[in-house]
C-alpha cells in the first residue's frame, strides 16, 4: 500500500499544488496536480514505495520528451516560416489553357452534343440484347473491324449510339465501309460526320440516308471528306 513518506517525495520530487489518492475497484492511483494540469499516475494496490516512485520517475521523463519534442517542432516551424520562398510560383496567366487546349474541351463538348443529339448510347448488355444474345467477344470483334461504333463512356467503359440500329434492332449496313471511306478511325469523328447534314447529301445526315440504302452516296461523301482531312 501507499505511504505517508511516498506522497512527502512526490511533492518534492513534481512539485505539485496538492495530490491524493483514489481507489478504483482493484486499481488506486495518485492524483497530481501539477502546474500543466491534473495527472493521473495509475498504480495497483500491492506497488510498494520504491515501485510507485519508479513509476513517478518514468512518467516525468515521458513528459520530458515529450515536451523537448514539442519545443524543437515549434522551433523549426518558426525557422520555416521564416525562410523566403526558393522560387516564386507562376503568374495566373501561367494557368490559363491556351488556344490549342481549349481546343481540345470544345471538341469535348461537340462530342458530347453529338452523341445526345443522337439519342444517347446503349451499354453492352442492351447491345447484346439487341443482337440476340451474342457473346462480348463477339461485340469487341465487330467493333474492331468497324461494322459497330464504340465510343469512350462513363469510367472509360465502351458505350454505342442508339443512331447506329434501325427500329428493329439491326445494325445499319455501311459502317464499315463509311469508316474506310474517312480513312481514320476515331469513333467520335465517325460519329460526328453520321449525325450531321452533308453538303454533298444535300443538307442530309449521312446516317439517314444509310437507313435508306444509299450507302453509295455517304461513302462518296466519306471519301472526299477523308481526302480534305489528308
Amino acid at each position: 500500500m501507499l505511504r505517508k513518506q511516498v506522497y512527502k517525495r512526490v511533492l518534492k520530487t513534481l512539485a505539485p499544488v496538492r495530490n491524493r489518492r483514489v481507489t478504483s475497484k482493484d486499481m488506486e492511483y495518485l492524483l497530481l496536480r501539477t502546474e500543466g494540469g491534473d495527472v493521473r499516475l495509475l498504480v495497483e494496490k500491492d506497488d510498494d514505495e520504491h515501485l510507485v516512485l519508479r513509476k513517478i520517475q518514468n512518467w516525468r521523463s515521458l513528459a520530458l520528451r515529450r515536451q523537448r519534442m514539442k519545443a524543437a517542432q515549434a522551433q523549426a516551424d518558426r525557422e520555416m516560416s521564416d525562410q523566403p520562398a526558393t522560387r516564386p510560383l507562376p503568374s495566373p496567366d501561367a494557368y490559363r489553357p491556351d488556344a490549342r487546349a481549349r481546343a481540345v474541351l470544345r471538341g469535348i463538348e461537340i462530342s458530347e452534343q453529338d452523341l445526345a443529339s443522337a439519342g444517347g448510347a446503349f451499354d453492352l448488355a442492351e447491345v447484346q440484347r439487341l443482337m440476340r444474345g451474342v457473346s462480348r467477344q463477339a461485340v469487341d470483334k465487330r467493333v474492331q473491324d468497324g461494322s459497330l461504333l464504340a465510343v469512350p463512356g462513363p469510367s472509360n467503359r465502351k458505350v454505342y449510339p442508339t443512331v447506329q440500329f434501325t427500329r428493329d434492332g439491326t445494325l445499319v449496313p455501311g459502317l464499315k465501309e463509311v469508316r474506310n471511306a474517312l480513312g481514320h478511325e476515331s469513333p467520335w469523328s465517325m460519329l460526328n460526320f453520321l449525325v450531321n447534314p452533308h453538303d454533298a447529301l444535300g443538307g442530309r445526315k449521312p446516317i439517314d440516308l444509310l437507313k435508306d440504302g444509299k450507302t453509295h452516296l455517304v461513302i462518296q461523301a466519306a471519301e472526299s471528306e477523308g481526302q480534305q482531312g489528308a
